[in-house]
C-alpha cells in the first residue's frame, strides 16, 4: 500500500543573501535559482526516491502542463490521478536565505488555493499526509482517510501564521497520527490555543507530535513524555530550503517500513542532512541505500 501526499505543488526562486534584512532596509542577492517546490511535491518527490510507492493530490495551473516538473513527476513514475489542474498561475514561493539556516518565505498561492475535494480510494493508501495547502477540504479528506483506516500525517507548516487555527486546524486533528510542527509553529500553536503544553493537544488518534528544531534535531512528545533526537550534523548549510519537508517525507519513509518513531526521526533527520547540502528542496536527494550507509555510520545499526 502506498503513500498519498495532499497539498501544494509550486515552482520556487531561492535567493542567497547577505543577511536577511528588517522592515525599511536592503540586502543584496548572492545568488539567485528556480527549482522545483511546494511541500506536497517535496515530500511526494523525496518519499519516491526512498523507494515508496506515491501519489499526489495537488492542484497546478494552466503554466504546468508544459513544464520539466511535471514531467519529471511522470518519469519518477508517482501516481497523478488526483493532480488537479485549474485555470490559473501555479503557486510560487519566493525565498530568501542567509546561509546560517535562516529564510524568509513569500508566497503566492496561486493555484493552490482553488484545491478541490475529491473521492479519492483510500483502500490503496495505508498513509496519508497533509501538508501546507487549501485547508477547508482537509477535515473531509481525513474524514474519508480515517473511515478505511489510513494513517494520517499532518504538517501545516506556515499556514498556522494566516489561516483561523480554530476554523481549520483544530478541526482536523482529532484524525491526525503524527503532528509535524517546527518550534515557531509549536510555539504559535500553543498562544493561539491557550494550551500550556503539547499535552494538551493529543487527541485519541494522535501518536506523537514531532517538532524540529534545526541544528539542535527534533523532539517526539509523546502523552507520556518525549525523546531527544539529535541532527545529522553537515560541513556546511548550501540552502536550507525543503529541510521541514525532507525529514517528513523520511520519517514516514521509517514508519511505512515498519520503525518506530524514534528510528523514523533519525531517518528523517538523515534525508534533511543530504536536501541541506544542495540547491532547492528536491535537489541532492538520498536514496534508501544512501540512508542506510549514514544511519550505520552515525547510529551504529542497520536498517533493512
Amino acid at each position: 500500500m502506498g503513500l498519498l501526499v495532499v497539498g501544494n505543488v509550486a515552482f520556487d526562486t531561492i535567493a542567497t543573501v547577505k543577511f536577511l534584512p528588517k522592515e525599511n532596509q536592503a540586502t543584496s542577492i548572492a545568488d539567485i535559482s528556480m527549482s522545483d517546490g511546494g511541500c506536497a511535491g517535496n515530500v511526494a518527490v523525496i518519499a519516491k526516491k526512498l523507494g515508496l510507492e506515491v501519489s499526489l493530490y495537488a492542484s497546478v495551473g494552466k503554466d504546468f502542463g508544459n513544464s520539466a516538473y511535471l514531467t519529471k513527476l511522470r518519469r519518477m513514475g508517482i501516481d497523478l490521478t488526483y493532480l488537479q489542474q485549474v485555470d490559473s498561475l501555479t503557486a510560487r514561493s519566493f525565498m530568501f536565505s542567509d546561509g546560517e539556516g535562516n529564510q524568509q518565505i513569500y508566497y503566492y498561492p496561486g493555484a493552490s488555493s482553488r484545491l478541490a475535494y475529491m473521492k479519492v480510494d483510500f483502500e490503496k493508501f495505508s498513509n496519508v499526509h497533509f501538508t501546507a495547502g487549501e485547508f477547508s477540504i482537509y477535515e473531509r479528506l481525513m474524514k474519508d482517510a480515517s473511515a478505511k483506516k489510513c494513517t494520517i500525517s499532518f504538517d501545516p507548516g506556515q499556514e498556522m501564521f494566516h489561516r483561523p487555527i480554530e476554523d481549520f486546524i483544530l478541526k482536523c486533528l482529532p484524525y491526525v497520527t503524527y503532528l509535524f510542527l517546527n518550534e515557531h509553529e509549536m510555539n504559535h500553536l500553543l498562544k493561539r490555543t491557550n494550551c500550556k503544553s503539547l499535552k494538551d493537544i493529543f487527541f485519541d488518534r494522535m501518536k506523537s507530535i514531532i517538532v524540529s528544531k534545526g541544528k539542535k534535531g527534533a523532539t517526539l512528545y509523546f502523552v507520556d513524555g518525549s525523546i531527544e533526537v539529535p541532527a545529522v550534523k553537515v560541513d556546511r548549510i548550501k540552502d536550507p530550503t525543503g529541510a521541514g519537508d525532507a525529514h517528513r517525507a523520511g520519517f514516514l519513509a521509517g514508519i511505512m517500513k515498519g520503525y518506530d518513531e524514534e528510528v523514523s526521526c533519525r531517518i528523517g533527520n538523515i534525508v534533511a542532512s543530504f536536501v541541506i547540502k544542495g540547491k532547492g528542496a528536491q535537489a541532492n536527494l538520498p536514496d534508501w541505500n544512501k540512508v542506510r550507509e549514514v544511519y550505520m555510520n552515525v547510529f551504529g545499526e542497520d536498517i533493512k
